[in-house]
């Protein structure tokens, strides 16, 4: 069983004021059933939050099993995304000529960083 600490509930409270959480589907299954010692639900099913908090789903987080880090949390403003490449488009007309269609393939070069690195927090499982 799962156990969330009150330092764990203070740390969501006070750092992550704008957090968020990422999991994955399956992950998302798993904590709908999780309970806090008052026996009240922590993931809340009328606005999909967790404590308060915003859930968001992501198939590039890890399965929730043993030393997977399956949870993410906090404020994602924090991370950057930027355009290292503009947005490229090919025509691609003799390849699907057989076929009278054009194609078209599309490039574009990003790059991210975690600026703050305080601001998101990952759960490893034991």
């Amino acid at each position: 069983m799962t156990r969330w600490s009150s330092s764990t509930s203070n740390w969501i409270s006070s750092t992550a004021k704008n957090g968020g959480w990422i999991i994955n589907d399956e992950t998302a299954l798993y904590l709908r059933t999780l309970k806090d010692s008052g026996g009240n639900y922590l993931w809340n099913h009328s606005d999909n939050t967790i404590l308060g908090k915003r859930v968001e789903y992501s198939n590039y987080m890890s399965v929730i099993s043993s030393g997977n880090k399956a949870i993410a949390f906090g404020n994602f403003s924090f991370f950057w995304i930027v355009d290292r490449q503009s947005l490229a488009v090919k025509v691609l007309k003799e390849k699907y000529i057989l076929e009278g269609q054009i194609g078209y393939a599309a490039y574009e070069r990003l790059d991210a960083k975690l600026i703050l690195p305080g601001a998101v927090k990952v759960l490893q499982l034991a």
